[in-house]
């Protein structure tokens, strides 16, 4: 490690069932009977806002009065809830259709990102990445975007999309309905559903970016095979800035038809009866419809967003970033031979362990023991319960970790499929930051077959008992693909900066760095206040061939960049 950069994270962003996922908004909901007073008012303020539901002619008394008043809407149109089958139907299905489940975790009230910015006829998950990167951008503190320019536009890397495809009226949904339908398909609609768009939006309107980019699909792991994506630039000094990222929006036909033929989901009428063997009444309760680790018998669908931005150590550094924490290395590992493509393998036994063992070898045994904490994958089925509860209690008995807490966040947020990864992120990152872990709330008890010897499940919010600096995050995708990492807390990262700079130069850093925090607060503000707008610069500087100049040195170009064309190979290597 002592040779290689360290990935840090400089900033996150997001539109997700909670509503921003910046400045620990999001997290605010996930934890909020936790939370200060004044924190539940910025929280209420942001998500009103956004869904553009303040009236404007309210002051500072009629405000508090306002969202007090709307407090309860908010909690009950935000997280895991029934379906806006109506909005959904007229705003983004290309049909009608009876859903086999009402559950899902999706964006705030009615919000459609798309209306936001000037977008033309795009996807959904598009817009939630428009207006998420922007998100992102803004949790950083900094200019990024003239540090991109600085940098160089061709040394940025990127690289985020979705687990499935972008499937509403406007992309796969529509293409593939209009035939049967008696329409015509557009122009635009094959292009959208391609998994990378959301990396595609973010190069060509929001960034400029000329680096590298891509997207890395490993179903529901794919947020950690991006990550992994980006760390490992970073590490091997390809690029020392990344976006790494996922938009993910399926709640409707397609999705619903082709996860409850997988039997995977958790239909209304599963759902019935299984409140009826638990004594839980008629009633359908949508809030508590994923139950993982509990007694349960399906998945549930959600939406959701997120964008972390990456810089080597040197770069944060030198930039004043405001280092919330790093990434270390990503383990992905398939299944091998196995029954069936649905069916568990040994991969993620490989993934947790060698993550495990990372901690162990940078942090040594006291930081693993007694430091960290645990994000399951935690889908809400039987045999994730049985299969992820049996890996996580074997790597803690094998490293001597006496009670590891673990939750999950699907419990809330629904399974966001390639977004999944990204919502571990941000929920670890709040974890860290408030020391108060958000709980499986969904279930009364742990099912029998749930394996618990040497862990702590966390079947309710609330404080960790000491202090926790690490968060394992954990991806177990349909087909055996699998992938863990672990998030390591600013403290920690300082910790190797002094080892690797010096404590001098360490020192400057935080003096450095306090105009990005006090950014940083600022933005805040305008997160709360929906003032933040989102970056889509549509036909703007874009080169035509006469606005170039190319040697076979340099690129220059008529808007004043100046790019030189160099090698990545070193003769050594290949003599």
């Amino acid at each position: 490690m002592a040779n290689k950069p360290i990935p840090c994270i400089v900033g996150f962003g997001g539109l997700t069932p909670t509503g921003r996922a910046s400045h620990s908004l999001g997290y605010t909901r996930m934890i909020y009977d936790m939370q200060s007073d004044p924190d539940k008012m910025d929280y209420l303020k942001s998500v009103l806002s956004l869904c553009e539901m303040i009236p404007e002619d309210l002051d500072q008394k009629g405000l508090n009065k306002f969202l007090k008043d709307n407090e309860n809407n908010v909690l009950e149109n935000t997280l895991m809830r029934k379906l806006e089958h109506k909005f959904c139907r007229d705003t983004f299905w290309s049909y009608d259709y009876d859903m086999p489940a009402n559950a899902c975790a999706q964006l705030p009230f009615k919000l459609d990102p798309t209306t936001h910015y000037a977008s033309r006829q795009h996807p959904k998950a598009l817009g939630m990445s428009i207006v998420g990167m922007s998100d992102a951008l803004s949790d950083t503190g900094l200019d990024l975007r003239n540090i991109i320019d600085e940098y160089g536009r061709h040394k940025v890397g990127c690289f985020a999309g979705c687990a499935v495809m972008n499937m509403d009226r406007y992309s796969g949904d529509g293409l593939f309905a209009s035939h049967p339908l008696g329409q015509r398909a557009t122009s635009k609609q094959i292009s959208f559903t391609l998994p990378e768009m959301p990396a595609d939006f973010i190069n060509a309107y929001v960034t400029g970016s000329l680096g590298i980019t891509g997207h890395f699909i490993g179903a529901c792991a794919t947020s950690l095979y991006n990550l992994n994506a980006g760390v490992e630039l970073i590490k091997n000094g390809k690029s020392e800035l990344v976006i790494v990222g996922a938009s993910e929006a399926i709640l409707g036909p397609p999705a619903y038809i082709g996860f409850a033929a997988m039997g995977a989901m958790a239909t209304d009428e599963r759902m019935k009866s299984l409140q009826g063997l638990m004594g839980e009444g008629e009633e359908l309760n949508y809030r508590n419809y994923c139950r993982p680790f509990g007694d349960n018998m399906g998945m549930v669908c959600g939406e959701s967003s997120g964008f972390a931005v990456l810089m080597s150590d040197r770069l944060a550094m030198e930039t004043g970033a405001n280092i919330r924490g790093s990434f270390l290395n990503v383990n992905i590992n398939a299944d091998g031979n196995k029954k069936s493509i649905s069916g568990p393998g040994a991969g993620n036994y490989f993934s947790v362990g060698k993550t495990f063992k990372d901690i162990e070898t940078v942090f040594g045994e006291g930081v693993l023991r007694e430091k960290s904490a645990f994000l399951a994958h935690g889908t809400g089925t039987p045999l994730n319960r049985i299969t992820e509860s049996h890996i996580m209690s074997t790597f803690a008995k094998e490293f001597g970790i006496e009670s590891l807490p673990v939750s999950s966040v699907k419990s809330k947020l629904g399974h966001t499929m390639g977004a999944a990864g990204m919502d571990q992120i941000w929920c670890a990152m709040g974890a860290v930051e408030s020391q108060k872990l958000t709980g499986i709330c969904t279930i009364p008890k742990l099912a029998d077959d749930v394996f618990t010897e040497n862990l702590d499940y966390f079947l309710e919010d609330r404080e960790f008992d000491s202090r926790k600096d690490i968060v394992f995050m954990n991806s177990k995708g349909f087909g055996g693909n699998n992938a863990t990492s672990a998030f390591i807390s600013s403290d920690l990262t300082q910790e190797l900066l002094e080892k690797r700079h010096g404590k001098s130069d360490v020192t400057k850093w935080s003096k450095k760095k306090e105009q990005a925090e006090i950014t940083r607060a600022s933005n805040k503000e305008l997160a709360i206040n929906s003032e933040i707008n989102p970056i889509y610069d549509f036909d703007k500087d874009v080169l035509e061939i006469q606005d170039l100049k190319i040697t076979k040195d340099n690129i220059k170009t008529s808007t004043g960049f100046n790019y030189e064309i160099e090698s990545d190979l070193n003769k050594k290597d290949f003599s």
